[in-house]
């Protein structure tokens, strides 16, 4: 634990370190309470809210790793300047180059859902942080924006875990619900044909979706789910699922 402490140190301090101690320890209740007695991030750092002055910094993957392999005790509700850390992990995504928004999609999905898994409490500066973004036309970038928006609408780790787990479903039919084209497929058809092939049960949300909404601009892709779908009475029965598709849906 000392040599973790120290090591961890070193890190902080941008200085050369054995990257062997920081790693994910196991440690029980009296080494964790002798790794507390050590180690203080906010007295080291001399700031009441470290992890936003780390990702300031340019220090997002260390932050990343007090969150969720450490056993340093932080705060994920730190709010500076009406700066969160939901703001400072979707701006730091949001401000990648769009041609790498793809392949570093599930890393924040990863990050935001150990926000919550770590006690994150939804912040009115949240909300109006997303509600800015809302206008953006870039489809990967909406995908961003459409997962924070959910999740704050959420807020509970099992919920965000459903979403996470249905997350081409609820793109295909926010698509669908807001006329937008959202996602990394290059059409909104592309995103529904591709997401749902495997399953009648959602293909027949989605069919039904267009029908009881009127959303005659869909009728193309409600014609090829149609034709598409083997079993026409298959329905989602998981009440996960359901819950969360009527919360947002």
């Amino acid at each position: 634990m000392e040599s973790y402490v120290h090591n961890l140190k070193l890190k902080l301090l941008d200085k050369p370190y054995d990257h062997g101690f920081i790693k994910n320890f196991n440690f029980n209740e009296e080494e964790q309470a002798y790794l507390n007695s050590l180690f203080n991030l906010n007295q080291f750092l001399d700031t009441d809210t470290p992890l936003i002055h780390l990702i300031s910094k340019g220090h997002i993957e260390l932050v990343s790793h007090l969150l969720n392999f450490s056993k340093i005790r932080v705060d994920v509700n730190e709010v500076k300047l009406n700066q969160t850390l939901f703001v400072c992990f979707t701006t730091h995504f949001l401000n990648l180059p769009l041609e790498e928004l793809s392949r570093n999609y599930l890393d924040y999905q990863n990050e935001i859902s150990h926000l919550f898994i770590n006690g994150y409490q939804v912040k009115e500066d949240d909300f109006k942080f997303i509600k800015q973004f809302k206008a953006r036309k870039d489809s990967r970038q909406l995908q961003y924006i459409m997962f924070a928006s959910y999740t704050l609408k959420l807020a509970k780790p099992r919920l965000i875990y459903v979403l996470m787990d249905h997350i081409r479903l609820f793109t295909s039919l926010t698509c669908i619900k807001t006329g937008k084209h959202i996602g990394f497929y290059k059409t909104i058809e592309k995103q529904v044909i591709e997401s749902t092939q495997n399953s009648s049960a959602f293909q027949n949300e989605i069919i039904n979706y267009i029908s009881k909404n009127r959303k005659t601009e869909f009728k193309a892709i409600e014609n090829k789910l149609l034709e598409m779908r083997r079993n026409k009475y298959e329905v989602i029965e998981d009440p996960q699922l359901r819950e969360v598709l009527n919360r947002l849906i």
